[in-house]
């Protein structure tokens, strides 16, 4: 008997998880999506059926059936796996699974990795069924913003016709007259590009809220955000979940500041009714800094906040480089509740490797109480095809030290026991400094501390390998 799990993507792909149906959407032209699944049952192997809907149809055109061994992991690339996914497919995909799972998605360029045809991936996480709702928060869509624009995939879940609509206010708060609505049927996905509404402004940096019209009906929704991608340097690619609620702390498990190039970015939406002033206590290499907001952030408004700008953290430039990778807690002191999304980037520098300059990936801020003692990372990679590598990032949510054990599927001998986690800090693994663990490895990882956690994961290509562009992405752990 199938239980539903929902994945779903857009454009530049992105998915939704629930508990057995799974959704997924991908661009035509020279795109190609992947799906990479990871059965959470450890003792019975996961069959799954997935079904192909074109964008804004709700008629089924393919279908396919596959099994996933118990704890193991299968990925999907759409233009080889499944065969037979009809050539230029834009749509959804309903993922049907006999036991759970967990999915993440990427959507790339099909694009050589040169300077003249650098990469461009996006990736976005599964999204629970309690990330379904009728109304969503979307942080950050722009239009034209200094060569940046977005677009926002939403998708219904129901076995009906809904009615959505998009309304939008600028990053101060206020509202902007430019909403938009589109009758969506059912299991299918519809595509709001930013750019193509004329009643937003040029320079519109802001935040979007989808709603369904009836109020009851259940959307999932994906934003993808990206640069003019003139060169390999403003090829970056952001894809991100939207939030059905927020809360009054978010955990943010990786931070980096002049970090090899790298540098994050904060964008909290107050999505309450009334001005929130927020505190966010970082820690790197086992130091504290603490930030507050000068000023309250408006209901609706989203304070942007860029790693090189934020003066409490200014001494972490003193820190080794290789220690300038850190955790959160973003907290709510009055007001609320927020969401928030992280984002991360590389414009290069003096020493950054050329096939890092350009690249760009964002996950979601996780909201306090969703954390567990096990996390889930359906798709870890080691010099797959001699090329792309990745790694994950956990964060310790108490004051309490901890212990860790990490397994990495299908690769015992590489498996660590007792990895020690300070206090409201953080460990992080690269998997090409992970002894034992062999190249062409590309499989899901589980790490279970003795505090709850939370995580997420990246990859890109290697530095060395010649291939350029955005071939970085993150994605949110699975808590269980």
């Amino acid at each position: 008997m199938y239980k539903n799990i929902r994945l779903f993507a857009l454009c530049v792909l992105a998915l939704m998880l629930v508990d057995g149906s799974i959704y997924a959407q991908a661009p035509s032209g020279p795109w190609a999506s992947g799906i990479a699944c990871v059965n959470l049952d450890n003792t019975n192997a996961a069959s799954i059926l997935l079904t192909f809907y074109s964008q804004d149809n709700s008629t089924p055109v393919f279908t396919y059936s596959d099994t996933i061994p118990a704890g193991g992991s299968k990925t999907y690339f759409t233009p080889s796996t499944p065969p037979g996914v009809p050539s230029n497919f834009v749509g959804s995909v309903v993922v049907a699974s006999s036991a759970p799972i967990s999915c993440n998605v990427n959507t790339q360029k099909l694009s050589t990795g040169t300077l003249s045809d650098p990469y461009r991936i996006g990736t976005s996480s599964g999204v629970s069924t309690s990330e379904a709702g009728s109304k969503i928060y979307a942080p950050q869509v722009m239009k034209n913003f200094g060569g940046w624009n977005s677009y926002i995939a939403v998708q219904n879940t129901e076995s009906v016709s809904v009615t959505v609509t998009i309304d939008y206010k600028d990053r101060y708060g206020n509202p902007i007259s430019a909403s938009e609505s589109f009758i969506i049927p059912p299991q299918s996905t519809h595509i709001f590009y930013q750019n193509a509404n004329p009643s937003l402004p040029n320079n519109f940096l802001g935040a979007a809220t989808i709603s369904s019209n009836d109020g009851t009906s259940k959307l999932a929704v994906v934003v993808n955000f990206y640069n003019s991608g003139l060169d390999y340097s403003t090829s970056q690619l952001h894809s991100y979940n939207g939030f059905v609620s927020g809360g009054n702390r978010l955990y943010v498990p990786r931070f980096v500041r002049k970090y090899y190039g790298y540098n994050s970015g904060l964008s909290i939406q107050n999505i309450g009714n009334v001005n929130t002033t927020i505190r966010i206590t970082f820690t790197f290499a086992g130091n504290t800094y603490v930030y507050t907001s000068p000023a309250p952030i408006a209901p609706g408004a989203a304070l942007a906040l860029y790693a090189p700008n934020i003066s409490e953290i200014n001494s972490v430039d003193s820190l080794p480089e290789g220690q300038r990778f850190g955790n959160a807690i973003i907290e709510v002191l009055s007001g609320g509740p927020i969401v928030a999304i992280v984002n991360e980037d590389n414009r290069g520098g003096p020493g950054v490797p050329a096939e890092r300059v350009g690249q760009g990936a964002t996950y979601n801020a996780i909201i306090d109480g969703t954390q567990t003692n096990t996390i889930f990372f359906p798709q870890i990679p080691r010099n797959v095809s001699g090329v792309f590598s990745g790694g994950f990032q956990i964060a310790n949510t108490t004051g309490t030290a901890a212990t860790c054990n990490i397994t990495y599927s299908g690769a015992p001998l590489a498996n660590e026991i007792n990895v020690p986690l300070p206090p409201n800090g953080s460990i992080a693994r690269y998997a090409p400094n992970v002894s034992n663990l062999p190249d062409g490895f590309n499989g899901s990882v589980t790490v279970t501390c003795s505090q709850p956690i939370v995580g997420i994961s990246n990859l890109a290509v290697n530095p060395g390998s010649g291939r350029y562009g955005d071939s970085f992405t993150q994605s949110n752990g699975l808590n269980r």
